[in-house]
């Protein structure tokens, strides 16, 4: 969708006196700040460098930090910063991976660590198209909410990358661009509980779905009144359109394959359905 442009010397235009957002890390250290000025919009990454883009054009410029590799450069705005820019520009980011099943799309969305990337590649080799990694892109049109596909590549924790080490499939690039949008059918927020003895999945009723998505997505600027009214309007009908589900499940590799087969049933319509009870149990 977006295309990245190296550029030489100094970042032009420094909208440094215009912050709209703030990143931090899980250690709480600033990982990315956002800036905005009328149409003209910049992502500052220490360490990786300035991005810069328009609503005018599809390309973002980068000015990269010094002695950077080109490829950490590429990393960063293929995996993080395309999906910010993107929803700055008018689309629905979350910070989720999702696989594609015969019903549509299904997005994991949790905290770091909550075994987004582990669940999505191991539904990879069940013959699921892994769809996204770490960010999902999404358009709302008039009558269903698309996943639009982005080029990436799966990173596993040393715990999933052992446990995956024997798959001939491995990590590399795994993005499909002959793939088309595809309707999101559910999104599962992920929930480890260690006492589990069997996966959990919940409905969440539509009053509270839009709260519980909101930790999960993407908001470039926070202090402009029409992007902040855009971006709720925008999660307000994506939660009325989608099922939101709770999925609780124990993190042991040995209750994979138990959890897989819990999200194939409901990617094939017996959870992810209007006859589903608040509350089912998936053995």
């Amino acid at each position: 969708m977006l295309t990245l442009a190296f550029a030489d010397g100094q970042a032009r235009a420094d909208l440094r006196g215009c912050e709209g957002n703030l990143w931090l890390d899980d250690r709480g250290g600033i990982c990315a700040r956002a800036f905005s000025r009328e149409d003209l919009h910049q992502i500052d990454c220490p360490g990786v460098g300035v991005f810069a883009f328009s609503a005018r054009s599809r390309e973002v410029r980068v000015w990269p930090e010094p002695d950077i590799e080109r490829e950490t450069v590429v990393d960063a705005f293929s995996r993080v910063l395309q999906p910010v820019i993107l929803q700055a520009l008018g689309w629905v980011a979350l910070h989720a991976s999702a696989v594609v099943g015969p019903a549509g799309v299904l997005a994991f969305c949790g905290r770091s660590g909550s075994g987004k990337s582990t669940l999505a590649f191991a539904l990879h080799q069940e013959g699921w198209r892994q769809l996204a990694d770490d960010g999902l892109v999404l358009r709302l049109d008039r009558d269903h909410v698309m996943a639009c596909p982005l080029p990436f590549k799966p990173r596993l924790r040393p715990g999933s990358r052992t446990y995956f080490a024997r798959v001939r499939n491995n990590l590399t690039a795994a993005s499909d661009r002959q793939l088309t949008e595809v309707p999101l059918a559910a999104v599962f927020l992920l929930r480890q509980d260690a006492a589990l003895t069997t996966p959990c999945i919940s409905l969440v009723p539509k009053v509270r779905a839009f709260s519980q998505l909101l930790p999960h997505a993407h908001c470039f600027d926070t202090k402009d009144p029409k992007h902040t009214r855009r971006f709720i309007h925008d999660h307000l009908s994506l939660s009325a359109r989608v099922p939101v589900y709770t999925l609780d499940y124990c993190p042991e590799f040995r209750n994979l394959l138990q959890l897989m087969r819990a999200l194939i049933a409901a990617g094939r319509g017996a959870a992810v359905s209007s006859e589903l009870q608040p509350s089912a149990m998936l053995a």
